[in-house]
């Protein structure tokens, strides 16, 4: 009785002591940048630093919320609609295990300088793009930059332009105007444009400054 004992004990050690461990899903390390912009809005999605802790990533698969979806480590996606969306990133490891992280993007709006309202139209020397921008953060704008970047009909980037403006309270909203050379012609020109804004925050006016 005491040897059948044994031998079914050793072979309950030899089936279950052999069995594989279980599996463990990805690890994401998800990257999205910018998450808020004026439309059209690019953003660079990545998911270079995922890995698996016993195995390998087999794909990373996006949806960026408004029907579009891709593959890949690095992806590029434009949104032409103002609104939030989610963006949704599943990493699938050599064992078809996945994981899914999810990040808001706003689009249509840039904080704390948010653009109002901008139109791009030709003239006489190229193409002038003008509009508005606000501060609708709490504090004091010291130093901002509204910055316009054309691009040809590919949506290859040509030129960058920009203008500082200075001195904007919580609540102060200024014009701005950016001209270019360039014409609006899909041959040879730029017909493609997106706006973006910087700051530099102070809690004193530009004109209050110290050398």
């Amino acid at each position: 009785m005491r040897i059948r004992f044994l031998g079914l004990l050793l072979l309950g050690i030899l089936l279950f002591g052999c069995a594989p461990a279980p599996s463990l899903p990805p690890v994401p390390q998800i990257v999205v940048e910018p998450r808020q912009g004026e439309t059209p809005l690019f953003v660079h999605a990545s998911a270079q630093g995922s890995y698996d802790p016993d195995g390998s990533i087999s794909v990373v698969r996006w949806d960026f919320g408004d029907g579009q979806t891709s593959e890949g480590l690095t992806v590029l996606h434009r949104y032409d609609v103002e609104g939030t969306f989610l963006i949704t990133a599943e990493v699938v490891d050599d064992r078809g295990l996945s994981t899914k992280v999810q990040i808001p993007v706003e689009v249509g709006i840039s904080y704390p300088l948010d653009v109002l309202e901008w139109h791009v139209e030709e003239y006489y020397a190229g193409t002038r793009v003008y509009g508005r921008v606000k501060n609708i953060g709490d504090r004091r704008i010291n130093l901002g930059r509204v910055a316009v970047r054309f691009y040809d009909s590919q949506w290859n980037l040509v030129r960058e332009r920009s203008k500082i403006l200075g001195d904007l309270a919580p609540g102060a909203v200024q014009i701005f105007e950016i001209t270019t050379d360039l014409r609006l012609s899909e041959v040879g020109g730029a017909p493609n444009h997106t706006i973006y804004t910087e700051v530099i925050h102070t809690d004193f006016p530009l004109s209050a400054r110290s050398e």
